[in-house]
């Protein structure tokens, strides 16, 4: 009769102790990583940042997930708070495949985990062993969701804040013509802007000559503005009107015809300076670049009036006087506050 061995006991057959072992080896490595993988939850490890920007985030995250059977409970999710406007969502899972991705709302770090969860990508460091690839509608849900978020992963640059108050001081030239009269001068202009409305000044001399062909003369003119700007981010169209006061200079030449062979009894002066002329002076001109330090603008300005004072009219009619109406092209440079 063949002896029955039992627990303790030394086999009488040799060979039996290889085959024991061969067994177990076999069925060894397949048990233990089923073990390794029976994990109660997923992992959620957020940074001191995110836990303080989001207080209640991590234990939606956590029940939205733990709802999920289709995931892997054994990865490791990993969230970090980067210059308080990017959220930096990362994914391991127990093979070493790993993911991440920046995104800039917090609602959409649970579809970019879900994303990252089904699918993630193979990184360099992981085994060299190759996995299978993923099934056909969860690669395409994957690539639906980065195309999606492509924009939306870094953030929007800040934008600048509206000017409340600032100041500016311009220099302006430009032509004008009206009333049978072509004029050009040269000035400056200043503006304090308050919630984008302006108040300033403007003081400008300009040079007159009739159309037909007369002396020029000139005419000193100090004007208060108010007006509106409409910014528009890169130009900005600010719209003026206001009282100003004109005065008549002295006529930089004269012309007299002089009967030949016979001498003038005296010598042509020039003509003296009038009296102040009321004007009411208009504007709109159209400014480049209006948040930088220096910048340049370009605009259309006229002004309306009489001809002389009413107090005192012209007592010689010939002589050269202010236009009742002008209109023409401004150009400009500006300095002022950013």
């Amino acid at each position: 009769m063949k002896t029955i061995e039992t627990f303790g006991m030394k086999p009488r057959h040799p060979a039996t102790l290889p085959a024991l072992m061969a067994l177990l080896t076999t069925l060894g490595p397949r048990a233990l990583p089923a073990a390794e993988r029976e994990c109660a939850a997923i992992a959620i490890e957020p940074d001191a940042s995110f836990r303080d920007r989001f207080p209640d985030l991590v234990e939606h995250i956590q029940s939205e997930l733990a709802a999920r059977p289709d995931l892997d409970a054994c990865a490791r999710v990993e969230l970090h708070l980067q210059d308080r406007v990017v959220i930096r969502v990362s994914v391991t899972l127990p093979d070493g495949r790993a993911a991440s991705r920046s995104v800039a709302r917090s609602d959409d770090v649970m579809p970019t985990l879900e994303a990252l969860l089904l699918v993630p990508e193979q990184t360099p460091s992981a085994a060299a062993a190759p996995t299978p690839p993923a099934p056909a509608p969860a690669r395409h849900a994957l690539r639906a969701v980065q195309a999606e978020r492509t924009d939306r992963d870094l953030p929007s640059p800040p934008t600048k804040a509206t000017r409340q108050l600032g100041f500016e001081l311009s220099a302006i030239s430009g032509v004008r013509i009206g009333d049978s009269q072509f004029g050009y001068g040269a000035g400056v202009l200043s503006f304090l802007e308050v919630h984008r409305w302006l108040v300033g000044f403007e003081g400008r001399a300009d040079g007159y000559r009739s159309v037909y062909g007369s002396d020029p003369e000139t005419a000193l003119e100090l004007a208060i503005l108010a007006g509106r700007r409409v910014d528009f981010g890169s130009v900005a169209l600010d719209f003026t009107a206001g009282p100003g006061m004109a005065m008549k200079g002295v006529t930089l030449s004269q012309s007299e015809t002089v009967p030949v062979g016979s001498m003038p009894a005296s010598m042509p002066h020039p003509e003296p300076t009038s009296g102040p002329v009321p004007r009411l002076l208009l504007g709109a001109r159209l400014g480049f670049s209006p948040r930088s330090v220096f910048r340049t603008f370009v605009g259309v300005d006229g002004e309306l009036g009489p001809r002389h004072t009413p107090v005192a009219p012209a007592t010689n009619i010939g002589s050269p006087q202010m236009p009742r109406f002008t209109i023409g092209l401004a150009l400009g440079a500006t300095v002022g506050t950013p």
